[in-house]
């Protein structure tokens, strides 16, 4: 990947191109977990070695602290995202609050267009079980989720989901995975299920279950932050209790 490969009259287009190149790839590094967590992400080693100049390394570490990927220590540099068990709690109970929220809105609100969009990502999804692609399937469920949001027809709340989302480190616990690809497959799998059931609630316009979808699919995903990550269930545990009165009741009828 040489610079000169990349040059044109201006240098605008194909700088574009090149910096998203190189985001891309450290991104698929740090979900497959390739960089550790707190690994430093040294700007001149990088650029060094994917035979680049340092301003699309640059900007593609300015790309994954903006995706909450990786966070810049003061006059120290660029690292992987090392988050507290606390501060991944947090995190969870409060995407938590805000899926329910947007499942039940995009249920009133999601037009037409917005359906096809999200079916058509679920089916992308499917492709992507099949090249068994940790790093793609990752990206489409983030997208995903934060298409349900934008289609819940409050702007602030998708502003606000996409802050809130990108402090959760849904790519540590595939990045876990790693080694145990039957475990992996089957995990990913699930979800592209739980994913099409809420789909259907939300374009079919039915917002309680909708919710309620929304809600299992969560608490899902903290089974797996306990599972795979160095959260302890009580923690988890006690922090849904705080917020227990908020979310909806499932009924009995629900389980069968």
């Amino acid at each position: 990947m040489g610079p000169d490969a990349w040059a044109d009259d201006d240098g605008l287009l194909e700088k574009k191109s090149l910096r998203s190149e190189v985001f891309e790839l450290l991104r698929r590094r740090i979900v497959s977990g390739e960089y550790g967590l707190g690994e430093w992400l040294r700007q001149e080693e990088i650029a060094n070695e994917l035979g680049v100049s340092p301003t699309p390394v640059r900007e593609a570490l300015d790309e994954l602290v903006a995706e909450g990927l990786a966070e810049r220590i003061p006059y120290r540099g660029v690292r992987v995202l090392q988050l507290s068990a606390e501060e991944i709690v947090d995190a969870y109970v409060f995407r938590l609050l805000l899926e329910v929220t947007a499942a039940r809105l995009s249920a009133f609100n999601v037009t037409e267009e917005q359906a096809a969009v999200l079916h058509g990502i679920l089916d992308e999804t499917e492709a992507f079980l099949a090249l068994d692609d940790v790093s793609g399937y990752q990206l489409l469920n983030r997208r995903l989720h934060q298409r349900i949001a934008a289609s819940s027809g409050n702007e602030l709340l998708a502003r606000l989901y996409k802050l809130v989302v990108n402090r959760f480190p849904d790519w540590m616990m595939y990045g876990d995975l790693a080694e145990q690809p039957e475990l992996r497959r089957s995990a990913m799998a699930r979800d592209l299920g739980e994913h099409r059931m809420l789909i259907d609630l939300i374009t079919s316009h039915q917002a309680e279950a909708a919710s309620r979808q929304a809600m299992r699919h969560m608490r899902g995903v903290g089974e797996e932050l306990i599972a795979w990550t160095d959260v302890p269930e009580r923690m988890l545990r006690e922090k849904e209790q705080e917020i227990q009165a908020f979310l909806p009741r499932i009924e009995t009828s629900d389980d069968g």
